[in-house]
């Protein structure tokens, strides 16, 4: 049975608010916490999954413009910019009103009669639609159909979004809890659920200001994990299911090459393990990668990793892409533009340099190939402000696809050469020539590569003792082995552990992990 109260929620949001605020009134409650209230209040409505998915999303396919003034919508999306100061809100008017959240009273005078004991701070950010979020993604979370179409109207400050010419929408984001240390950074994803309004832009630009943007009102939010919207259950057979997923990627985008395959799906699901202990994802380049035709530079491999992945973003490395398109975020006139390397935790970079054509790298070039490397090799990202640059910590997968032995402009922590076991295969098919697995396969595929992506493995003292009398015994035989060979290796077996949904990582994993490399190791020798 639907609730009353769900029912209004979703019909009247502003006087659900209403009535809230003037109930807590009467009982006497204090409302400098109100906004506490009021998020605790929606939050508990919506609780049940059920209840959630009745409100409306707010997407590309949904743009501010279809809905009403004061609709309740939910919005998945990346917080883009936080640099906005606080922007001043009138907390109830001269009457006793609730005067937050959009609520216009045009009954009420305004000016030197203010009590300005009644004016709160609310935190402003301005954020995105999910960049690099697939299809498949949206409509496993949105219903069906909420990514098969796009609409013609012009995204608001484009320049925010971090992937160019895709189709995308922004908002201006008010909250009024108060977060403290825990307030949304960026490239935060959140679930903001809230009245959209059309207001003007919060900005310490009056030029800027003057434009009225898409404006939500936050009742309640909350952090959104990438993770199964499938059955939580994991496949009882994994290694069976893991070895499927291998053969598929390898037939359809690497001819074949089930060892190369197998490479580009552990690279794709690792994550930063630990900052302290320098435990970052490793990164792959596939080398020896077919030419591309004249007609297209894209591989199939980034439709397939796209039928897999609910985050990926294909950087195209063609000097025109290189020289025009910002990878890190910079601040010009008070306001943050976007890069490309601006992406939510978890996503999986996939770099292609089929395009590449003689011509001269231009400075935003050689920046962004200093940023993009510096992302491989530190898991961070700089933001470009007036007077300095300040890093910040990003956690994405890097898969850099070249035609020669080795990237022309990225150094990985691993390389893998292809080798083609069908000598007709097109390396650069389109997406719609790819031969799909059955619906509840491709569920099953997702899932293990969700679930790998979002669980930890514990390396315990039994095996790590056996990997460390590996290690030993292997120096004595071969004295150019590292500590770095070392940690590589056992980064692998954890990554092997992580796709069978493991909790320990056992000496079966380690073998096969060394067993990878060696053979990784022979190619690159051959």
């Amino acid at each position: 049975m639907v609730s009353s109260l769900l029912v209004e929620s979703l019909a009247s949001p502003t006087q659900v608010l209403t009535d809230l605020y003037n109930a807590r009134k009467t009982e006497g409650s204090a409302l400098f916490d109100f906004p506490k209230a009021v998020s605790a209040h929606f939050s508990k409505i919506f609780e049940k999954p059920e209840a959630f998915a009745e409100i409306p999303a707010l997407d590309v396919t949904k743009p501010p413009s279809i809905f009403k003034p004061g609709a309740l919508v939910r919005f998945r999306a990346m917080v883009q910019d936080t640099s906005a100061s606080p922007a001043m809100y009138l907390a109830q008017t001269r009457s006793g009103s609730c005067a937050g959240w959009g609520i216009a009273h045009p009954d009420e005078d305004e000016g030197s009669d203010i009590n300005y004991g009644d004016l709160r701070d609310c935190s402003v950010v301005w954020a995105v639609n999910v960049p690099g979020e697939n299809e498949w993604y949206k409509e496993a979370r949105d219903g069906e159909g909420a990514a098969a179409q796009e609409t013609d109207a012009a995204p608001v400050k484009g320049h925010k979004f971090p992937l160019p010419k895709q189709a995308h929408i922004g908002a201006q984001i008010k909250m009024y809890d108060v977060f403290g240390n825990n307030a949304p950074k960026s490239a935060d994803v959140l679930d903001f659920i809230g009245i959209l309004h059309s207001e003007l832009y919060h900005s310490e630009d009056e030029s800027a200001s003057d434009a009225l943007v898409p404006t939500l009102h936050v009742l309640f939010m909350r952090p959104h994990t990438h993770d199964t919207p499938y059955s939580l259950k994991s496949p009882p057979h994994s290694a069976p299911l893991r070895d499927e997923l291998v053969a598929w990627i390898a037939d359809e985008a690497l001819g074949g090459d089930q060892e190369a395959a197998e490479w580009v799906l552990l690279t794709s699901i690792a994550r930063v393990q630990s900052r302290p202990r320098n435990l970052l994802p490793p990164s792959l380049t596939l080398s020896r990668f077919g030419a591309a035709p004249e007609i297209t530079s894209i591989p199939t491999l980034v439709y397939v990793l796209s039928h897999l992945h609910p985050l990926l973003a294909h950087l195209p490395l063609t000097l025109d892409y290189l020289n025009t398109t910002p990878f890190t975020p910079r601040s010009e006139a008070e306001d943050l533009h976007s890069g490309a390397l601006q992406l939510p935790a978890g996503s999986t970079v996939l770099i292609t340099e089929g395009g590449v054509r003689e011509g001269k790298l231009l400075e935003r070039g050689v920046r962004n190939v200093m940023a993009a490397q510096e992302a491989i090799n530190a898991q961070t990202l700089a933001y470009q402000f007036p007077f300095s640059d300040f890093s910040f910590p990003i956690d994405l997968a890097f898969i850099v696809v070249s035609e020669g032995s080795k990237s022309a402009f990225l150094k990985t922590d691993l390389t893998m050469p292809l080798q083609t076991v069908n000598k007709d295969a097109d390396l650069y098919k389109p997406a719609s020539d790819i031969k799909l697995p059955p619906r509840e396969k491709l569920e099953a595929f997702r899932n293990l590569i969700v679930g790998a992506k979002t669980r930890s493995i514990e390396l315990k003292d039994a095996v790590s003792q056996v990997v460390q009398d590996d290690f030993v015994e292997e120096r004595k035989v071969d004295k150019s082995i590292s500590p770095d060979d070392l940690k590589r290796s056992i980064m692998i077996a954890r990554l092997e552990g992580l796709l069978l949904h493991e909790e320990e990582l056992s000496v079966e994993m380690w073998k096969r992990a060394k067993e990878l490399e060696k053979a990784r190791l022979a190619r690159l020798r051959a």
